[in-house]
């Protein structure tokens, strides 16, 4: 299932990696609707902001291998 968002990146692609399986709606960076099927919180945005890096240095190292 991760691999659908492969070589993506952005705050819901941060938020479907860090906590799979949850439903959410934001406004802002208000969280206005958050269900886990294990129970676990919101990410913090800076879990959100780590994972998004994490993203872009992934893609940027996959370009420069090219």
């Amino acid at each position: 299932m991760m691999k659908e968002y492969l070589g993506l990146f952005g705050v819901d692609v941060a938020i479907k990696k860090l906590r799979p399986g949850a439903e959410f709606a934001l406004y802002n960076t208000t969280f206005t609707m958050w269900e886990c099927p294990n129970g676990s919180e919101p990410p913090s945005w800076d879990e959100i902001n780590e994972q998004i890096q994490k993203d872009m240095e992934a893609i940027n190292t996959k370009v420069e291998e090219v």
